[in-house]
């Protein structure tokens, strides 16, 4: 008798401890990215004037170029797959080099984890405040736009002043050039 309360008792409680795993497992829904992909969440403690600091700091020792983006931007989705290529090299090569793209909440969640699936490197999706008052901050009027960092964090390359994508041959020299210091 005693052997069949504990054979029902057990045959009851497994069930729940594999939905109450189940149930945990949901809770975390992170997403699956695939390798060479990578979510770098900043704290929204993170004073609005010290972003881009705050970026530097996760990079040093790096040659970093910043794509700030954004799902919505057919521009930037096309420029997106112009560097893919020489993006490769780079990582191909083993080179000391990180490829980051940060954009703010316009682009939805949604579209923002689906998006970033196919682009290898390190994602930023900002608050809306933080993302703004970046853009501000640096002077970027427009989207896509970007930042070649020498691996000692200061600024190697940027075209804030004109925005788009500047071209194979000039995202290629300015990064060699970065590599070389």
């Amino acid at each position: 008798m005693k052997k069949l309360f504990y054979v029902l008792t057990l045959a009851l409680l497994l069930p729940l401890s594999s939905c109450a795993q189940k149930s945990n497992q949901a809770k975390t829904n992170a997403p699956q990215l695939p390798e060479g992909v990578s979510i770098v969440n900043l704290p929204k403690t993170v004073d609005n004037k010290k972003i881009l600091d705050a970026v530097k700091t996760q990079f040093k020792g790096k040659v970093a170029i910043l794509d700030f983006w954004a799902t919505w931007c057919g521009p930037c989705m096309m420029a997106m797959k112009k560097i893919d290529p020489i993006k490769e090299q780079y990582l191909k090569n083993k080179k000391n080099i990180a490829f980051v793209y940060i954009t703010g909440e316009t682009s939805p969640k949604a579209a923002w984890d689906n998006a970033i699936k196919n682009i290898k490197g390190y994602h930023y999706r900002l608050s809306d405040e933080q993302f703004s008052s970046l853009l501000k901050g640096l002077g970027i009027n427009g989207i896509p736009t970007y930042m070649i960092l020498n691996s000692d964090g200061s600024v190697a390359y940027d075209n804030i002043s004109t925005g788009g994508y500047p071209g194979d041959e000039t995202i290629q020299a300015e990064i060699d050039k970065a590599l070389t210091k």
